[in-house]
């Protein structure tokens, strides 16, 4: 039987273009592009993210990110790097989530997050073609909101310090089916509800575009975290409701790197998860690093939106599973 093609040519053409582009635009700033493996013995210990293992025996995983590799790099070197390849998550399926997808992952050294997320809107400014949802947001100036002291707001709430009986009640009230979320009380119950709550209720008033920095303490994942204001030092960038890009200020301690390790290796425990190995090389990278911001970019969903279409498999080539 012949394939036939479900992404048009023009398609094809505009995606091969985007990412000329953005080639470009790095190429033009202090910022080398280099490549990871794709298989690596440690695999990622976030709940929400399975990862392939592609030999028992060797256990070898495909990574859903290059973020292990390419701090080893930045910590070694102290340059600034970036890549663009495939990522590989197990059990993420749907109209916006593939098992496989396209990333860019980029680390400035010396760099803040208001630096990055500036660079960041820069490097979109430069694309062609750019839809009118991003050139008025652009013309505007894209919003950054604080999804701690909007959360607080909306709630009368802070999220940090909110019960998770409340937090239950909160997601209960909203009248959805969030089984998902499950019942065991603790932190990444916390961070699931927050999240749950945020898009439901607070996200839909918010402009078109908006960058969401100062996330709860609970979703730090790999980001410092600011003790006096109570808030994780990470963003978001959002495009109508979409998440298209995810950055950090990273962490540069590696016994907090373990102690979130270790939170994550119960709160898998706890959900019946598959247990992963702590990342030494992560680890001893994370406590050599150069102060740095690093954000990851889905190129697919940009793609997507930039060209306004609905889903991935209009801009990606034998859509899975069927390839």
């Amino acid at each position: 039987m012949s394939w036939r093609p479900e992404v048009s040519w023009s398609v094809l053409h505009a995606r091969g273009e985007l990412l000329v582009a953005i080639r470009a635009h790095l190429a033009s700033l202090p910022v080398l592009e280099i490549s990871t493996p794709a298989l690596s013995k440690s695999a990622a210990v976030d709940p929400h993210l399975q990862s392939f293992s592609v030999d028992e025996g060797a256990d070898l995983f495909l990574q859903t990110s290059p973020e292990s590799f390419l701090k080893r790099v930045v910590a070694a070197y102290g340059q600034s790097v970036f890549e663009i390849t495939h990522a590989f998550r197990k059990n993420d399926q749907g109209q916006r989530h593939n098992p496989e997808f396209t990333l860019l992952e980029w680390y400035q050294v010396g760099s803040d997050l208001s630096a990055l997320m500036d660079a960041l809107t820069t490097l979109l400014n430069s694309l062609p073609r750019p839809p009118m949802v991003w050139r008025d947001s652009a013309s505007r100036g894209i919003k950054r909101c604080s999804y701690t002291a909007l959360f607080k707001a909306h709630f009368g709430l802070d999220p940090n310090t909110v019960s998770y009986d409340v937090l239950a009640q909160l997601v209960d009230k909203a009248e959805a089916d969030v089984g998902h979320l499950g019942s065991i009380y603790d932190e990444q119950f916390r961070s699931d509800c927050l999240d749950y709550l945020f898009l439901k209720e607070i996200a839909p008033a918010l402009p078109n575009c908006f960058y969401l920095i100062e996330f709860p303490i609970c979703q730090a994942a790999l980001a410092e975290i600011d003790e006096k204001g109570g808030f994780a030092k990470r963003f978001e960038l959002y495009w109508q409701g979409i998440e298209l890009a995810n950055g950090y200020q990273e962490l540069r301690d590696s016994e907090a790197l373990y102690r979130r390790y270790q939170a994550h290796d119960q709160a898998r425990r706890d959900r019946g998860l598959e247990r992963v190995d702590f990342d030494n090389r992560l680890a001893d990278a994370s406590g050599r690093l150069p102060s740095c911001a690093g954000v990851a970019l889905g190129i697919d969903r940009l793609i997507m939106v930039w060209l306004e279409k609905q889903c991935l498999g209009d801009v990606t080539l034998f859509g899975w599973p069927d390839h």
